[in-house]
């Protein structure tokens, strides 16, 4: 499993793709603290909290240039974009947080996982 993996030995079906001469991200987000009614949550920091996210990793043939209509169509046809909302609430050993989220555009390649669970550890 990691990037120089070979096929079948990668998380995303049919291998990792590697490279590219442009990349680009972007991400909207917006949060809100737990509504009164779910006053432990609240109390304890927990919020709600909302995305999109658009990006991708792209190569272009350098004889044509970035700023050409070829290279820009390129870029817009392999962005990829997903949006989606979640939970997060602040804990004594760090954050914890679930996502669910759902791909808008997508590659054949790429792996879809709806549901993510993360903790965030702080030190110090």
């Amino acid at each position: 499993i990691g990037p120089r993996a070979t096929k079948g030995g990668s998380s995303t079906p049919g291998g990792d793709s590697l490279g590219g001469d442009m990349f680009y991200t972007s991400t909207l987000a917006a949060s809100i603290p737990f509504p009164s009614y779910f006053e432990t949550l609240r109390q304890n920091g927990g919020r709600l909290f909302g995305f999109a996210n658009a990006g991708t990793c792209v190569s272009v043939d350098p004889s044509v240039g970035f700023g050409s209509l070829s290279a820009c169509s390129r870029i817009m046809n392999s962005s990829r974009i997903a949006v989606g909302g979640g939970v997060s609430m602040g804990t004594p050993m760090g954050r914890f947080e679930l996502t669910y989220a759902v791909p808008m555009r997508y590659g054949p390649k790429d792996a879809r996982k709806h549901v993510q669970m993360g903790f965030g550890f702080s030190f110090g």
